[in-house]
């Protein structure tokens, strides 16, 4: 079987994964109380969602270019912009498909190698996985009497169950693969750059990822790339919180609950699942309905609400960056690069 077919086959798989988990969660739930809880919103509300996380993309992609710039490169903010946007779509197909897709678009129009590019963002995802779990930590910590039973339902019970017993095979499997890691390094460290062949394509490839992850260190503007994380964070919120104004059942919930909904609805999306498709919507209903009280069927409308709104952005915007991208090729044929 080949990577190709592998590949398909656990996006399938993933993919069907969600759509059980969806079925999962609505099955004995009133189907037509959702429906009309979904059509009777005010979409207003859902309209500023999307321009929220509009801006944010367009934030993200300055924040990119800063990176870029500091490794020596340079790349208009449009085209950042829809090479972002052309990624996001392709996670909707393939899991982290995206963060490869970028990066191979952005090369092929701006012409920045596409090693330099994977190290930034690695970098970018380091630090926003950074900044996710210092967002979890102050919301547990801020209101932790309030999440103390949800978390150990949830969380630490399920988490020492799976450990009970398996202890010495996780210790097995740590030892052996820092064995591997170790051997590798030994290996690497006599593979000379210069010289052809995969070994030394591979190491090429390695140091210039190296160098790319560099680039948080080699900042010229911190500042400026903590104040876009910043306001890309807000903006996330937003996403959330002001979609909950669009229905009556969850317009009473405060800032508070838009955070905790941020930090669970997060952990869903970087499930290994194409578009967050099931585990958003459950991360989001069970939040809504055990720490908040909503009823399962609003609290499931507005997981649909929230997840579509998202989704019809980066399909639009996607779309219409491709489509930008394209154009801009015609008008300006870039020679052929090495990737």
């Amino acid at each position: 079987m080949n990577v190709k077919t592998k590949r398909t086959l656990t996006v399938i798989l993933f993919a069907l994964a969600g759509v059980g988990l969806l079925w999962y969660i609505t099955k004995g739930q009133d189907l037509e109380r959702i429906w009309n809880e979904f059509v009777e919103a005010n979409f207003i509300w859902v309209i500023i969602s999307i321009l929220a996380g509009t801006i944010s993309h367009v934030l993200r992609a300055l924040r990119w270019n800063l990176l870029i710039n500091s490794m020596g490169h340079t790349s208009k903010t449009s085209t950042t912009f829809y090479a972002l946007m052309t990624g996001y779509l392709a996670n909707l197909a393939v899991p982290r498909l995206g963060e490869v897709t970028r990066c191979v678009t952005l090369t092929k129009y701006s012409g920045v190698p596409f090693n330099i590019l994977a190290g930034t963002v690695v970098a970018e995802r380091v630090f926003d996985m950074f900044s996710l779990l210092t967002l979890i930590f102050f919301t547990i910590i801020f209101q932790f009497q309030f999440l103390k039973e949800f978390l150990d339902y949830y969380l630490f019970s399920p988490l020492v169950s799976l450990a009970e017993g398996k202890i010495w095979i996780m210790a097995v499997m740590g030892i052996a693969g820092l064995a591997f890691l170790f051997f590798m390094l030994m290996y690497f460290r006599r593979v000379k750059t210069e010289k052809q062949g995969l070994a030394s394509k591979i190491k090429r490839q390695i140091i210039g990822f190296l160098k790319g992850m560099a680039s948080l260190g080699l900042l010229r503007s911190k500042l400026l790339f903590l104040v876009y994380s910043f306001f890309i964070w807000v903006l996330y919120f937003l996403m959330v919180y002001v979609v909950f104004f669009a229905l009556g059942a969850t317009s009473h919930l405060g800032p508070a609950a838009g955070i905790t909904l941020l930090v669970t609805g997060s952990l869903g999306i970087v499930a290994p699942v194409p578009g967050g498709v099931g585990t958003y919507h459950f991360m989001v209903i069970i939040t809504l309905t055990e720490l908040y009280g909503i009823a399962s069927e609003p609290a499931t409308s507005y997981a649909y609400l929230a997840h579509a709104s998202q989704m019809v952005m980066i399909i639009v915007l996607g779309a219409f960056s491709w489509m930008m991208l394209s154009i801009n090729l015609k008008k300006n044929p870039i020679p052929g690069r090495r990737i």
